[in-house]
């Protein structure tokens, strides 16, 4: 038989004083910007939500949707989001404007885009051989800007190859029907994607990287705002560690990785997510800072990036490329 004591005045007090020097603390709430749709290359911040990586560090992280880098860019620097999967072109674009975005970390550590075809149609050997091709661009995408200032980098016409309009959504399968000749597609987000179309279509895709061709630049990373930094430091500490955490995890368990995301988001292609998630481990690491963490932002090949970037886009207010990043998180 279990007897009950009744408590002392002093056991009371003591168990008073326990819950008040101890209260629950309450987790930070933040939401996320994806940049796109759920897909391998926000696996790292997702499978760290699945795996309890943000809860550990008392965070609550809502993973939205996004419109695209630039737009991703902008809405937090409007306070919309406390992070996001941004990039350079946008961060650029936004400090030149009196935004305060900031890179944190970097995901891409090489530009991850390129120009797509049907091997059936097209076997361009050299950039020579895309003269007067057409490729489909979707407002506002980079190809519109960023396709020819690499042209001119080589030695090419700005015209070299001729840029439509198109929505972001038929851009693909017009590419698959031969209605254009290049599409830009991206590594871990497209790139796989555009394959399987090409597999159930018996259309056998390649394609001409970018990076391949002079352009050294940074892509997409985790950007924040200078004012989270500076108010939240701690905050965004514990964000980019568990962030890169969850990296981490998806480059040494792709497979379970990808089926963390499907029962996250039923709709999703587990094979197309789990080939986005090895593209996106290769991306990650930049063989010439093995010594640093994940996400390590180097101080020449930003430089380059901002002067690309402000070449391209004719940015006239000076950008210090010490602003547009910072390493301080994930040291």
């Amino acid at each position: 038989m279990s007897i009950t004591r009744p408590m002392t005045r002093f056991g009371l007090a003591a168990a008073l004083a326990v819950s008040v020097a101890m209260p629950a603390a309450a987790q930070d709430k933040v939401k996320f910007n994806m940049s796109w749709l759920p897909q391998g290359s926000v696996g790292g911040v997702l499978v760290a939500m699945h795996n309890g990586y943000f809860k550990e560090a008392n965070i609550e992280v809502e993973a939205v949707r996004g419109w695209g880098g630039l737009r991703t860019v902008n809405e937090i620097d409007q306070g919309l989001f406390e992070f996001g999967y941004g990039n350079p072109v946008g961060v650029v674009q936004n400090r030149a404007r009196g935004g305060k975005t900031v890179m944190i970390g970097t995901i891409n550590t090489r530009w991850p885009a390129g120009l797509c075809y049907a091997k059936e149609r097209h076997q361009p050997k050299s950039l020579a051989d895309l003269k007067g091709m057409t490729v489909g661009a979707g407002q506002g995408s980079p190809v519109l800007v960023v396709a020819p200032a690499w042209l001119e980098m080589n030695g090419l016409p700005r015209d070299h190859l001729k840029l439509v309009s198109m929505e972001p959504a038929v851009i693909d399968p017009a590419l698959a029907e031969g209605k254009i000749d290049l599409a830009e597609c991206w590594l871990a987000s497209s790139w796989p994607t555009l394959r399987a179309l090409g597999r159930k279509n018996n259309i056998t895709f390649d394609w001409i990287e970018y990076r391949k061709h002079k352009l050294d630049i940074y892509g997409s990373g985790l950007t924040t705002t200078d004012k989270i930094v500076v108010e939240k430091p701690d905050l965004v500490r514990r964000f980019v560690q568990a962030t890169y955490r969850g990296y981490q995890y998806q480059a040494k368990e792709p497979n379970a990785t990808a089926d963390a995301l499907v029962k996250m988001f039923p709709g999703l292609d587990r094979q197309i997510a789990y080939e986005q998630m090895i593209e996106i481990n290769e991306l990650l690491i930049d063989s010439d800072v093995k010594d640093r963490p994940l996400g390590w932002q180097r101080e020449d090949r930003m430089a380059s990036t901002v002067k690309f970037i402000t070449d391209a886009y004719q940015v006239k207010e000076p950008i210090k490329v010490g602003d547009t990043y910072t390493n301080r998180f994930i040291q």
